[in-house]
């Protein structure tokens, strides 16, 4: 087993190429600053996710991190009216359709996991299903290094 960094990105690494997906990230809650960061990300364009810190419930993460469930969006094309906060990781690497899903520790949601392409793309539910495997995995490995707060992550 090796670093935290090197076995995440290979999870990561692992979940593009089975979905044939153009980008993989995953993003831990914070939960004493009340924030969530993207900390690991596979088929990124630029370092940008590093800096994007939501507020607990806020974007594409928080809303998966609140609700417990998986976001699929088909099709994102941002209009003139929408609020860029509420998808700055999509804005940063040019997503055009992605599934988001809880990542758990212990049956509490600390992370989410996403998957995501460049071209507008339909997921089907056993493609939802096999982000949703990755995602235990990433929890499980998070778990055994003692990084349920992931208070650093890089």
């Amino acid at each position: 087993m090796g670093s935290l960094q090197q076995d995440i990105g290979a999870v990561l690494n692992e979940l593009r190429r089975l979905t044939a997906a153009d980008f993989a990230a995953l993003a831990w809650a914070d939960t004493d600053e009340q924030t969530i960061r993207w900390k690991y990300a596979s088929g990124n364009r630029n370092d940008r996710y590093k800096r994007i810190v939501l507020r607990l419930g806020k974007g594409i993460a928080g809303k998966v991190m609140r609700s417990g469930r998986p976001i699929v969006m088909n099709s994102f094309s941002p209009t003139s009216g929408d609020d860029p906060r509420e998808y700055p990781i999509l804005l940063a690497e040019n997503l055009k359709s992605t599934v988001s899903v809880p990542v758990l520790i212990n049956g509490r949601v600390l992370g989410a996991l996403l998957i995501g392409c460049r071209i507008e793309r339909d997921f089907e539910t056993k493609m939802v299903e096999l982000v949703c495997n990755f995602a235990e995995q990433l929890g499980a490995i998070m778990q055994q290094t003692g990084r349920s707060k992931a208070k650093s992550g890089s």
